[in-house]
Order: structure tokens, then C-alpha cells, then sequence
């Protein structure tokens, strides 16, 4: 499972970013932030559907943002559990700043998928929200 994980953020050697993805890789690091990003995209979807769930907030553009809050939301799973985890194996996280920004924006991306696919597989109960986004 994790070198299942590790190639999803990696895109299958597309996004790998060196030695960077190698302490990623070796440390399990890529694991630890899925299991923060998965819950979390989950979780952001069934508050917008069944919590949220109102007439008003039945629109597009609620969605959107409900979309770019998780992304938002992923970047910082992403950044903090990085550099934390650096600094928990005495490695210093600035040397890698451009690798930590990319592998945070790439989670920023999934987060945002995950969403879209919860959003697909969940809306069919939505009382109000069932017809978002499409």
C-alpha cells in the first residue's frame, strides 16, 4: 500500500522530485499524509451535503469554494506534516523548500479530486444538493 501511495504522488515517476521523494518514500511520509488528506476530503464533502445541505447553499459556487477550502486545506496537511516530519528526523525542511511547495500543491490537487469524487458518489441523498456541481 504505500508504494501504491508513494506513486500516486509521484504520478508514476512524472512528480518525482529526487531525494526529496526518497526520505518521502523511506520515512513513510506519503502514507502519514493521505491519512490526513483522505478523512479530511471525506469529511468536506458529507458537511457540504448533508450538513450545509440548504437551499441557499445549494449552488455552484458554494461548492466551489467548499472545493478550494479542502485544497486549501490539503496544501497545509501537506506542508506542516512535511516539515514537522523533517525536522523529527534531523533534516532541516529549507533545504528542500521548492520540493515541499511542489509536494504541497500536488496535494492541494488531490484533495481537491477527492472532493470531486466524494462529491459524485454522496450527492445522490442530498435533499437540496443533489444536482451540484452538475
Amino acid at each position: 500500500m504505500p508504494e501504491l501511495i508513494a506513486n500516486f504522488y509521484e504520478l508514476w515517476g512524472t512528480n518525482y522530485l529526487g531525494p526529496f521523494s526518497d526520505i518521502m518514500f523511506a520515512n513513510d511520509f506519503y502514507t502519514i499524509i493521505f491519512i490526513y488528506t483522505f478523512p479530511t476530503a471525506l469529511l468536506l464533502s458529507i458537511l457540504y451535503y448533508y450538513i450545509v445541505d440548504r437551499p441557499v447553499t445549494s449552488k455552484l459556487w458554494v461548492w466551489l469554494l467548499t472545493v478550494l477550502l479542502g485544497g486549501i486545506i490539503g496544501f497545509v496537511i501537506a506542508y506542516v506534516t512535511v516539515e514537522n516530519s523533517f525536522y523529527s528526523i534531523q533534516l532541516i525542511p529549507s533545504d528542500y523548500s521548492t520540493e515541499v511547495l511542489i509536494f504541497s500543491v500536488t496535494n492541494l490537487v488531490y484533495t481537491s479530486l477527492l472532493i470531486f469524487i466524494f462529491s459524485i458518489l454522496i450527492k445522490w441523498k442530498s435533499p437540496n444538493s443533489s444536482h451540484v456541481p452538475f
